[in-house]
């Protein structure tokens, strides 16, 4: 798991990335879905009710800003959350 502060447009992005099965296309349209988890065998031998992102999109929403995932299968996954700054410096 890798983790990133950086200032960007106007905004701070947290990102966090790791080196996992990935996420197909598909999948990442879907991934901040209130209780969406993704079939996956991998998915089926862990626990969780599928509300991690959900919650996450919705507090970056509730601070003005956004979530977004950029993931390739066999590569890892990157979520990103993006804050603006306050008078966007």
């Amino acid at each position: 798991i890798g983790l990133r502060l950086r200032r960007a447009a106007g905004a701070v992005e947290i990102q966090v990335t790791d080196r996992g099965i990935g996420i197909s296309l598909e999948e990442q349209a879907r991934v901040f879905e209130k209780f969406y988890r993704s079939p996956t065998r991998e998915n089926e031998l862990l626990p969780g009710t599928g509300l991690g992102l959900t919650l996450v999109e919705h507090v970056a929403r509730a601070h003005g800003g956004r979530v977004s995932v950029e993931s390739h299968l066999g590569e890892g996954s990157a979520f990103s959350i993006h804050i603006p700054l306050e008078g966007g410096a």
